[in-house]
């Protein structure tokens, strides 16, 4: 195990990183001007020499997540406690200095915040400590300046403004990603290079809205086209840290290459709005309640059970849903017409529970019994669930898709809903059931 040295511990990062080191057996050393709850905690100016090289007496590992927001000199600032903190951990033998940095923008004059992060990063390469500058853009957990922002642009109403800039895109990363990518580097050896670290999902800023909307449960935004370039809107806003953040979102921010994913994959974007958000995860059906209403489907497939749940898991967004063209897409726009989420055109790349795929939630996922169930979030008078599932066939060649559709109606309303609504959804699920078989058999071709 590793002595580990944060600076900036009070911090949204520094907090959540004391308790991952804490918890992964390392001893914590907390560095901040404000005390923190860290069990060894030095209340400190990283400009001031006699502390901060007392602070990282006998460490092996220093984090590195001050960073200046306010005034017009920040750049100056950062430049200068990067100089002396890279100075300290070489007279104190540091093992491994970590930095946790923004993206490195390839397009046009870049701004003063990332500029800054570059700049710092380039300090601590340059160093004889060995520096490890981890790279990322928007990090999604409650507390995080930038998400909190996307919160706020999510929730300010159904229009949004739509400048050009919310067009160029990022990949956003978890904040249980981070904190990942962090606790790994105390353990590894020394190394001296710059690594991006994003989520599996890149997306639009105008999509990361809308999504922060949609995982919410807010209606899906209109989008206003307006002229009003990302200097301008950080010109008239009054927040450093605002500014700052505006400034950066003129810049494409898709890394080129980044670090491997945790084990058991990336967090999805959707499931890190979801814990930012303090949204639960979706409940399955209450299969005993009274009056549920239920109805059971079942296709044999010429495929096998692995090729059948491969499509299953496949489905939504822009490989569809295998029934009548236009017919989800018409019910979500009738949806977002009387308020609700609508039919958001998108998936991540691996489903798991707590995602969203257009209008349905994951509730779970089974690679063992080979399930997929999903809840509609639509506005409906009642809960409806589906359930997709690929179950082994006569023959090893060949399996069967068992679809079961599950309501809950709430009160006459969802009785009438469901009756009436049957003959179309019979139609609809039963196209559905033949096309995922028809995709399934046409891979095995």
């Amino acid at each position: 195990m590793s002595t580990c040295l944060i600076l900036g511990a009070s911090g949204y990062i520094g907090v959540h990183l004391t308790a991952a080191l804490t918890a992964a057996g390392h001893r914590v050393r907390g560095f901040a001007r404000s005390l923190t709850d860290a069990t060894d905690a030095i209340q400190g100016d990283v400009l001031d020499p006699l502390a901060l090289s007392a602070a990282m007496r006998e460490v092996d590992v220093v984090y590195h997540l001050v960073h200046s927001m306010s005034g017009d000199d920040f750049v100056a600032h950062d430049e200068k406690i990067a100089r002396a903190v890279a100075s300290a951990a070489a007279e104190a033998g540091v093992r491994q200095l970590v930095y946790l940095g923004g993206p490195r923008p390839t397009d046009g004059e870049v701004s003063a915040h990332l500029a800054s992060r570059a700049q710092v990063g380039d300090i601590f390469l340059a160093a004889p400590t060995p520096a490890l500058v981890l790279q990322a853009s928007m990090i999604i957990g409650a507390g995080s300046a930038s998400f909190e922002l996307l919160a706020k642009a999510a929730r300010g109403g159904p229009v949004l403004p739509n400048p050009s800039y919310m067009s160029n895109r990022s990949r956003p990363i978890a904040i249980r990603d981070v904190l990942h990518y962090l606790v790994e580097a105390a353990d590894g050896a020394p190394v001296n290079e710059i690594a991006d670290i994003a989520g599996p999902d890149t997306v639009t800023y105008l999509d990361l809205v809308q999504r922060c909307a949609r995982v919410a449960g807010l209606p899906r935004r209109i989008a206003l086209p307006v002229v009003l370039p990302p200097a301008v809107a950080a010109a008239i806003t009054p927040e450093p840290l605002v500014r700052a953040l505006l400034e950066s979102l003129r810049h494409d921010l898709v890394p080129a290459e980044v670090m491997p994913p945790p084990p058991g994959g990336g967090t999805s974007l959707d499931r890190a709005l979801r814990d930012a958000l303090g949204v639960p995860a979706p409940e399955g059906p209450p299969v005993d309640s009274p009056g549920m209403l239920r109805d059971r489907k079942t296709t044999r497939v010429r495929a096998t059970r692995d090729q059948l749940w491969d499509v299953i898991t496949d489905i939504g967004g822009s490989n569809g849903w295998h029934t009548i063209p236009g017919a989800w897409s018409l019910r979500g726009a009738v949806d977002h017409l009387i308020g609700g989420v609508g039919l958001h055109r998108g998936r991540p790349e691996h489903l798991a529970a707590g995602d969203t795929v257009d209008s349905w939630s994951v509730v779970a996922r089974s690679d063992d019994t080979t399930e997929l169930l999903l809840r509609t979030d639509m506005r409906l008078p009642g809960r409806a669930w589906l359930s997709l599932r690929a179950t082994p066939g006569p023959t090893p060649t060949e399996s069967v898709l068992e679809q079961t559709t599950w309501f809950h109606p709430h009160g006459l309303a969802g009785k009438l809903y469901w009756y009436t609504q049957k003959p179309a959804h019979d139609i609809i699920f039963a196209t559905m059931a033949t096309g995922i078989a028809k995709t399934a058999e046409s891979r095995d071709a």
